[in-house]
């Protein structure tokens, strides 16, 4: 049994958290997964702790002989050379690793500094380390700092809502994100907007803001739930009519992967455009009456119905079931070498 150990932000806010925590729930078999957090919500000194102690702890476990994989999830920034620091520990003693770049932003952070990070990306890269990418595109945007068998690997999910799938009287839309900037929340609103200027009854559910958030603009048509449990978020999904991701960038947005595979129809920034994988449902982000209209549009009932098996039928690529087959021949292929 090969041992499996996870390092990225497992306890924080955010999809990397779900998706490291999927991964570990369906490990392949002949493998075993546990996670160490290199991230925490808080002060600094908190953050600073845990990062040491992760090191301590990987560190320790290479000593007692209880790693055969580090599976390494980063975005960029500092989040990148903390988990570089990590990787050549496991380097200098010969552990296989795996780097999963969830950024949407990578390649924006290899251009800084004239393209010194870039180098010493493709550098770091370059010395016997398998890498991850969500979507076909970012293998291709990425291309000119990634080694040649960079993988492929989209996030999954699973179904645990049941929709009824019959439009609200009221519209209801649904924006599910952390504050962030890029991520669109003004944008939503001014779509919300555009809505009841043309008529439209509706009301705009937004996550990753509060009440303060929208205090100026005084609607009843706006709610503004800040963080929510995982259960609050199902069941914003099963109640709703569309998820709108207007966001600036992603790496391969779990918001929309989870309304998917909940069949929930997404409209979505050409930032999500593979994600999706839909043409019809990808909006510019120039003029946001596209978005309203497109919403009007799709309040046929019968168009409504077209979509959502659309949406089931490209959400079968996140599957559970695909995520697993393709984490464990990679698993399998850092081994081969040493089995033959």
């Amino acid at each position: 049994m090969k041992k499996v150990i996870h390092l990225g932000p497992a306890d924080s806010r955010g999809g990397m958290s779900m998706v490291i925590h999927n991964l570990v729930l369906n490990t392949p078999a002949n493998y075993q997964s546990e996670i160490i957090t290199t991230h925490c919500e808080g002060a600094i000194f908190k953050k600073i702790n845990i990062w040491i102690n992760a090191r301590n702890i990987l560190k320790n476990k290479i000593i007692a002989n209880e790693v055969d994989i580090v599976h390494i999830h980063a975005t960029h920034s500092i989040s990148w050379w903390r988990k570089i620091n990590l990787m050549n520990i496991c380097k200098k003693n010969s552990i296989p690793v795996i780097i999963h770049i969830h950024s949407g932003r990578f390649q924006d952070f290899c251009k800084r500094f004239f393209g010194i990070t870039g180098f010493l990306v493709k550098r770091s890269l370059a010395a016997e380390c398998r890498v991850i990418v969500l979507e076909d595109r970012w293998k291709e945007i990425l291309k000119k700092w990634m080694p040649n068998d960079v993988i492929v690997i989209p996030n999954s999910s699973e179904r645990t809502v049941s929709r009824n799938n019959t439009l609200s009287k009221k519209i209801k839309i649904l924006m599910l994100s952390r504050k962030s900037k890029g991520k669109g929340h003004n944008f939503a609103i001014k779509i919300l907007k555009s809505l009841e200027s043309k008529g439209i009854n509706a009301k705009l559910t937004m996550t990753g803001v509060g009440d303060n958030y929208i205090k100026k603009i005084k609607s009843s048509s706006i709610d503004a739930k800040g963080w929510v449990t995982k259960e609050e978020k199902m069941e914003m999904i099963k109640e709703s009519d569309f998820l709108i991701m207007p966001s600036k960038f992603e790496g391969s947005s779990m918001s929309v992967i989870e309304s998917m595979i909940n069949g929930l129809p997404c409209l979505v920034s050409p930032a999500s455009s593979e994600t999706v994988g839909i043409d019809k449902l990808v909006i510019p982000l120039d003029k946001v009456e596209g978005w309203s209209d497109k919403i009007i549009s799709l309040t046929n009932q019968d168009e409504y119905d077209k979509i959502i098996k659309l949406i089931n039928l490209q959400s079968e690529k996140y599957s559970k079931y695909n995520n697993k087959k393709n984490i464990k021949k990679l698993y399998d292929e850092i081994f081969l070498p040493k089995q033959q």
